[in-house]
């Protein structure tokens, strides 16, 4: 016997006892083992021909071989437990050798414990598995007792009723144990038919099948389809009429079964439509409609797609949604289409509908203040744009526009009118340009480019505004400033894992200079900072909170034999 593998434990499938099914194996053997209280299941299936199963229960052992699939159930008493073990050997060579076993843990009630009544117009059932002795069942019609019995474990019983009046009904089981006790109760309608005259039908795909019992010996009985009888045939001595029809099953298909007796009072005619056969849904994909950009536009203005056989298209507050129609199915996402319920797509009005403006009154100002460069821009904000719906772009791009972007936007906005840092331009003896940070990036021009977008709807779409402004300002506004000239910069570092405030001033003029330095955290002064050197300084944040403030820079040189004091002041925030 070869070397056997730990067990899983897998879906239940009732077997039914000892039993084996022959098979080919098509795949990888698998097994399926389920243990409670109250059974064991093991289900075995793509085993090879010749396999070998033993299962012990309690001590009593049974082996066999079989081929392809097997499966074991055996019932056991809950309220107790069960040794059990399992093992299959493959033969030599082949895969799915496996073992299990262990011990069933009890219940503390009968699992198998059901109870359940049914009443129609005809007749009131009732069934009663595994319940205490000494229970007892109590049915009452109309107010008349029709049973009071005891049971013993299981019990099952139909009473009938007059068919034709309806029927005030209960049934009362009282259990030994309270917690099983159970009341049924009700009121019948009446049957437009004997209940025991049975017409039973079965109309689906390409198979129609007619079941009559419960009339006279004798009685006629028709079956027709879309008009037509397809077959013909009386009651037999036995009781029954029986017949199977193959049907058209690309398409329902009317059918009729006719009752004819000798008595004209149990005549009966029963009609209803078949159930086509299934066929695989073909998959279609929607069209799109045409983007709206004009600056005024509404979802109003967007024409929905023409509806065909297989896609509706409809208006929604949330945008356009393509319906599949029966027999057609959706892909799950497609483009710009996102799932929205069974069988539908939706495509927001943001992917349909674009508004595009132009800004008014735009204004693009370079500015020199105490030797700082700076851009003052301002546009009109606009109708409808708030702090919370809105967001102003600027970027400064090359002849390649968005795949040219020179100095970008860092994507939190701006206000409607701002000051902001100059991004710094190298002008080559050639009339290119290159920013300063990569003086190998030559470009033929350079253009600010503002943007902003304005939720509109709540949010359902957004306007775009947008202003070009051609061969942008690239010069230096302060390369006249007299000076002084120096640089600052403000960040945070962690140093012996502690954080720190870090402010460090660049003397950009020709002779040395006095600094001071103003911070929330302390303050630090460096006479005689020569030119082209800097003036370096951490200081302790002393908190672990996100923390705001300004850094105020004193710088003293001297500017054509005068001494000249600048000051400037740069916001910082750390942590958060």
């Amino acid at each position: 016997m070869k070397k056997l593998l730990a067990g899983t434990v897998g879906t239940v499938l009732a077997l039914g006892g000892l039993g084996v099914v022959t098979a080919t194996p098509a795949a990888a053997a698998t097994q399926h083992v389920q243990v409670t209280c109250s059974y064991i299941d093991i289900r075995l299936d793509a085993y090879p021909d010749g396999t070998s199963f033993t299962f012990a229960l309690d001590g009593e052992t049974e082996t066999t071989t079989f081929d392809g699939s097997f499966g074991v159930w055996r019932d056991v008493d809950w309220s107790t437990t069960h040794d059990w073990s399992v093992v299959v050997d493959a033969p030599d060579g082949a895969e799915g050798d496996f073992s299990d076993g262990g011990t069933t843990t009890p219940c503390e009630t009968n699992p198998n414990t059901t109870a359940w009544t049914d009443a129609s117009c005809g007749e009131i059932t009732t069934s009663v598995v595994e319940y205490p002795a000494g229970s007892r069942v109590v049915a009452t019609v109309d107010g008349a007792v029709l049973a009071d019995e005891t049971v013993d474990g299981s019990y099952w019983n139909l009473w009938a009723l007059d068919w034709q009046t309806a029927h005030d009904w209960s049934v009362v089981l009282d259990a030994p144990d309270d917690s099983l006790d159970r009341t049924w109760s009700g009121t019948t309608e009446p049957c437009l038919f004997d209940p025991s005259l049975r017409v039973s039908v079965n109309a689906w795909c390409e198979t129609l099948s007619v079941s009559v019992d419960g009339y006279p010996v004798g009685t006629a009985v028709a079956v027709r389809v879309g008009g037509g009888v397809v077959g013909e045939g009386a009651i037999d001595a036995s009781g029954y009429f029986w017949g199977e029809w193959a049907i058209d099953g690309t398409s329902a298909q009317e059918w009729a079964v006719e009752i004819d007796a000798a008595d004209d009072a149990l005549d009966r005619v029963e009609t209803g439509s078949s159930e086509p056969c299934w066929v695989p849904p073909k998959t279609v994909e929607p069209v799109s409609p045409d983007v709206v950009t004009d600056c005024a536009a509404t979802p109003a203005d967007v024409v929905l797609p023409e509806d065909t056989e297989a896609i509706t298209y409809t208006r929604t507050d949330e945008g356009v949604v393509a319906t599949a129609s029966p027999g057609y199915e959706l892909p799950f996402w497609f483009d710009q289409w996102r799932p929205h319920g069974d069988g539908q797509l939706l495509l927001g009005w943001y992917a349909a509908l674009r508004p595009s403006c132009d800004f008014a009154d735009v204004s693009v100002q370079p500015v020199c203040v105490e030797g700082v460069a700076s851009v003052d821009i301002s546009v009109t904000p606009p109708p409808g744009a708030t702090e919370d719906n809105s967001t102003f772009y600027i970027e400064w791009q090359g002849p390649g526009g968005g795949y040219d972007v020179v100095y970008g936007d860092a994507g939190f906005g701006h206000p409607w009118t701002t000051r902001q840092p100059w991004p710094g331009f190298i002008t080559h003896d050639d009339g290119t340009l290159s920013p300063t940070y990569d003086p190998t990036w030559r470009l033929d021009d350079v253009d600010l480019v503002l943007y902003a977008t304005v939720a509109a709807d709540g949010g359902a779409y957004s306007v775009g505004y947008r202003a070009h402004v051609e061969d942008a300002p690239t010069a230096d506004p302060c390369a006249d400033d007299p000076g002084p000239h120096f640089s600052v910069d403000v960040s945070q570092r962690w140093l012996a894992g502690k954080p720190y405030l870090t402010v460090r001033v660049l003397n950009e003029g020709d002779s040395t200079a006095d600094v001071s330095v103003a911070t929330p955290f302390g303050r630090k002064h460096f006479p005689g900072v020569a030119a082209g050197a800097s003036a370096y300084q951490a200081f302790a944040v002393r908190t672990t909170e996100p923390v705001e403030g300004q850094v105020h820079v004193f710088f003293t040189a001297d500017v054509d034999g005068e001494r000249v004091t600048r000051e400037r002041v740069v916001p910082f925030r750390l942590g958060g």
